[in-house]
């Protein structure tokens, strides 16, 4: 019944209550680790903060913004100087230990962790506590850390002779130190002999060579100008300064003297080339004069020598011509002869320049043949005439096959005719009713495939407008999208749509074919340029995921490096893929490092998980023990309670004056209520107005006074031996209150676990 008024004040509803509840509780207490992380109320929040000692959670909460990770950082300075048990943890967190003071202590104190005490001693700047902790520390690495902050040689030297024996790395530092002190005592003698050197620039006034010496001086100088002080670097300056003020004097005396000379030079090479000029000028007019007279002579001879030439190779192709015409006429090649007798003829007539004995002889021989050839131009005509009916009958025979192909019937119209032009120049300007009938014929044999040709060439102009139509939207796609942020997707979507359109195209003519196919490329090379800058861009992007990937297996956060690897996997999109080779590379790349890590953090939940289950195995140990302890603490309380009782009853049958037995009882009655009260056992009826009187009275106090707790007989056993040392009562009250206890015995009894 009285189990609501028992309950922790540090789980009140009132945010002050429990605020002041907070000083009962203990600073590693698991209440007050709760209360820290997640109270509802601010205040109680950060008060719990500044009483807790447990540094993981201080930790776990320094790490969160706002006041309540500034006040846990601030509370993880405090304990930092005292806590020992977690420096593991201190020195992950290192860069909140700033403050000097705390530093000095962890730096001297030789039970803090290793870790964080050569953090610690890598911020002192003290050189004597340096050397304190250097010379008194037992352990080798702490002294070589303390020793690489000191400055002082003399002090290295003296730590070297305590602890160089044992310690060889202190050893190592102090030569470093003597050889660094060493090179610098070697620059400081060079940078002041660099600046003898500058001083002694010009003196010896060979000015070309010292110019070359000063830049020598200041690389030399460059390269040491680091480690000079100022005034040094005032000393060396003011020796260039004054060189080169030294110099620009020379040199501008130096200058003027070689302008003057130069001026004299040139005046005497002017005179000179006045000189020479007109003698070469003389001298080439003469020149000019003898070449003009060769070229005539040169050019005259050459013309009669091509005249010679001519006239014999017009001689030498009249002979052969001849020779030909007879070759033929003996082999009876007829037609062959009379088209060398019409050259010859005609080539004859051109050849004027021949000498008339020559013109003469070529006559006599044509007018002996002329007889002859006119006969066999009689039968050539003739046969001509046959095969140009022939000619005619087959174009008639054309004109009336309807099956035969269209290209396979205007091949065919095109031999007739090519045959026909044949004939037509062996016997030119013959004929002309029989090429009449044979045109006719061969033109409406024809008309079927300039049909045909004609539907293909309006096919082909429709695949040009379905062509010129595929450019126009490529060209438009280009124009119309903003490059700043463009939905690559829906491009390429477009970009495959056109390529598979421009494909399933039909043919277009061949001299449409060139213009067009550039005017599609122009267009595609224009967008693919953008898609190639998209796609460089995109790859290089996720080339840098999956380097960022690689570079969490290092971290050595692994729930954190979870939590970004998963950002990373978010990040990871593609605007334009690559090949799907390089994609797959690329991709297994990326996914390698984040499996393992994925992987790394199972192992650790497992390792995590048997370290939680020995945890709990533990804790169950040792709760066990405790309840055992408890229960043989109550055992021997129980064993204490029967001896209190029979040394009770020995005490209440003691003689006792009628006062005491008075007082006594009242006190015994009190008492009774009291354990009734705490066990919520019934009182008897005369006590049932006393009992509700003392529980208005005394509740809050009672409240007050004892601890907070669920189990009433940790108050009522010493309420009940309170009871058990009372002396003699009357004795209808000793019986009355007796029965009572013995009922809050056994409930008492009932009570323990």
């Amino acid at each position: 019944m009285l189990g609501k008024f028992f309950k922790p004040k540090w789980q009140h509803t009132d945010a002050s209550v429990r605020l002041k509840s907070l000083a009962t509780l203990a600073g590693d207490s698991v209440e007050l680790i709760k209360i820290a992380q997640s109270d509802p109320d601010s205040d109680v929040r950060m008060e719990a903060i500044t009483r807790l000692h447990h540094i993981p959670t201080l930790v776990q909460l320094g790490h969160t913004a706002g006041s309540i990770g500034e006040r846990a950082r601030q509370r993880v300075i405090g304990l930092a100087a005292t806590e020992h048990r977690h420096d593991h943890l201190l020195a992950e967190v290192f860069a909140w230990l700033q403050n000097p003071a705390l530093l000095r202590s962890i730096a001297r104190d030789s039970l803090r962790g290793a870790k964080l005490r050569h953090q610690a001693i890598a911020k002192l700047d003290d050189q004597e506590l340096l050397f304190s902790i250097a010379s008194n520390d037992t352990s080798k690495e702490i002294q070589y850390i303390a020793a690489t902050n000191i400055d002082d040689l003399e002090k290295l030297q003296a730590l070297e002779k305590t602890h160089g024996k044992q310690n060889k790395r202190l050893r190592q530092l102090l030569k470093e130190r003597e050889d660094l002190v060493q090179h610098q005592h070697q620059q400081q003698a060079e940078i002041d002999a660099l600046c003898a050197e500058a001083e002694t620039l010009g003196n010896n006034q060979r000015w070309a060579q010292e110019k070359t010496r000063a830049k020598v001086l200041e690389q030399r100088w460059q390269k040491i100008s680091k480690v000079t002080n100022e005034t040094q670097q005032q000393r060396f300056q003011q020796a260039l300064t004054d060189f080169q003020q030294r110099l620009q004097t020379w040199e501008s005396e130096h200058t003027q003297q070689q302008q003057l000379l130069a001026q004299q030079a040139a005046e005497q090479a002017r005179l000179a080339a006045e000189a020479q000029q007109q003698a070469e000028a003389a001298a080439q007019a003469e020149q000019e004069r003898l070449e003009q007279a060769q070229q005539r002579e040169a050019a005259a001879r050459k013309h009669h020598q091509q005249q010679q030439a001519q006239q014999e190779q017009t001689l030498k192709d009249l002979h052969n011509s001849l020779k030909t015409l007879e070759s033929h006429l003996e082999a009876e090649q007829y037609g062959e002869a009379i088209e060398v007798h019409k050259t010859l003829r005609e080539n004859l007539k051109n050849a004027t320049h021949l000498p008339g004995k020559e013109q003469a002889f070529f006559q006599r021989r044509l007018q002996a043949l002329a007889p002859f050839l006119r006969e066999i131009q009689d039968w050539r005509r003739w046969g001509t005439d046959q095969v140009r009916k022939q000619l005619i009958e087959t174009a008639e025979h054309l004109r009336t096959d309807e099956e035969l192909d269209p290209q396979e019937r205007a091949k065919k119209i095109h031999t007739l005719r090519e045959e026909w032009r044949k004939l037509s120049q062996l016997e030119p300007g013959q004929q002309h009713t029989m090429w009449k009938a044979f045109d006719a014929n061969a033109t409406a044999a024809y008309e079927p495939s300039k049909q045909y040709f004609a539907e293909q060439a309006q096919q082909r102009a429709t695949h040009l407008e379905q062509r010129n139509s595929i450019c126009a939207q490529l060209e438009a796609l280009h124009a119309d999208t903003d490059w700043e942020t463009p939905d690559w997707r829906a491009l390429q979507v477009a970009l495959n749509g056109s390529r598979k359109h421009w494909k399933a195209a039909g043919t277009v003519s061949h001299k449409d074919w060139k213009s067009i196919n550039e005017r599609f490329n122009t267009a595609m090379d224009a967008l693919e340029t953008h898609f190639k800058a998209e796609r460089a861009r995109n790859w290089h992007e996720r080339s840098q995921l999956v380097e960022q990937a690689k570079a969490l297996l290092d971290s050595p956060d692994t729930a954190q490096a979870i939590e970004q690897a998963k950002v990373l996997q978010t990040q990871w999109q593609i605007s334009l893929s690559s090949r799907p080779s390089d994609e797959q590379r690329l991709w297994k790349q990326f996914r390698e490092p984040i499996d393992a890590l994925f992987a790394r953090a199972r192992e650790e939940r497992q390792q995590q998980q048997h370290e939680r289950n020995a945890q709990q195995a533990e804790a169950a140990r040792q709760t066990e023990e405790q309840r055992q302890r408890e229960r043989e603490r109550q055992q021997q309380q129980l064993a204490d309670l029967e001896a209190l009782a029979t040394q009770s009853t020995q005490r209440k049958q003691a003689d006792t004056n009628a006062d005491e037995q008075v007082a006594n009882r009242h006190t015994g009655e009190l008492l009774c209520l009291q354990l009734e009260i705490l066990l919520e056992l019934e009182s008897p009826v005369e006590f049932q107005a006393t009992r509700l009187k003392y529980q208005v009275a005394q509740l809050s106090e009672t409240m007050r006074s004892r601890k907070e707790t669920t189990q009433p007989s940790a108050h009522a056993l010493p309420v009940l031996k309170q009871w058990y040392a009372l002396g003699g009562m009357p004795a209808t009250a000793l019986a009355s209150q007796t029965a009572r206890i013995e009922k809050i015995k056994q409930a008492l009894l009932q009570a323990l676990p």
